[in-house]
């Protein structure tokens, strides 16, 4: 079971993160299609993207950032 870190950014907003537990990503984007109420396209045209995913807890205290902050100038 991993934890699916969704999230949404437009240029008009910022919704997440949605956290879903599921054992692929594929099931993590039918649970995201079935709460949001659209078809798992729909919702990647509306810009909704997995920020990260967690396989398993950090053994030590840690933060953990979404994986296109690696990308990002912090």
């Amino acid at each position: 079971m991993k934890l699916f870190f969704f999230e949404q950014v437009t240029d008009e907003e910022f919704v997440g993160p949605v956290i879903i537990a599921a054992p692929t990503e594929e099931e993590a984007w039918a649970l995201l299609a079935e709460r949001e109420g659209k078809a798992i396209a729909a919702l990647r045209e509306d810009h909704w993207a997995i920020a990260q995913d967690l396989a398993a807890i950090p053994h030590r205290s840690t933060v953990v950032y979404p994986s296109h902050y690696r990308r990002a100038i912090l």
